[in-house]
């Protein structure tokens, strides 16, 4: 087999690994937190799950069609698209270790034309790499501070000021 490029990009994310994993999952509403997404629409009826076929809509690309080969819940996930001659898979790893969670995106070329289609697309490539993760913590931090505000307000009560 013919030698692979990558592109990787990771970030540490104040979330538990399933916060993550969930909107992740959520594939067809990426285009709410990251802008390396137009749209995504499964076109199998496998919702997100090995075999899920999705296609992607991005900015200053042709759309492609994704299928999630690998999944372990609230770990990772794996998919991958195909072109004559390239091979290209993106694996979305989720780590916790003393309560830390580390996100990683990683992008992978394969293929006769991998070098080719590497040099053509890597730099926009890594740029949606770093859109999606810093989307991605930005989304997953907000979800945590929006629930967080709820409970606060719901131990709470609704506080109103008079004006006097």
């Amino acid at each position: 087999m013919g030698k692979k490029y990558c592109i990787s990009k990771n970030i540490i994310i104040n979330a538990r690994p399933e916060q993550i994993f969930r909107v992740l999952a959520d594939i067809e509403n990426w285009n709410q937190w990251t802008p390396s997404v137009k749209r995504i629409t499964i076109v199998n009826d496998i919702k997100f799950n090995k075999g899920t076929k999705a296609r992607i809509v991005q900015p200053k690309l042709l759309p492609a069609l994704w299928k999630i080969t690998e999944i372990e819940k609230n770990k990772y996930f794996t998919w991958v698209t195909k072109y004559i001659g390239v091979k290209m898979t993106c694996k979305h790893i989720i780590e916790s270790k003393n309560n830390i969670t580390s996100v990683e995106s990683v992008m992978i070329y394969e293929g006769i034309f991998a070098k080719l289609f590497y040099r053509l697309t890597s730099s926009l490539a890594s740029q949606y790499l770093t859109m999606e993760i810093n989307g991605l913590k930005k989304e997953c931090e907000n979800r945590i501070r929006e629930r967080k505000f709820k409970l606060l307000i719901k131990d709470v009560g609704f506080l109103t000021v008079s004006e006097n």
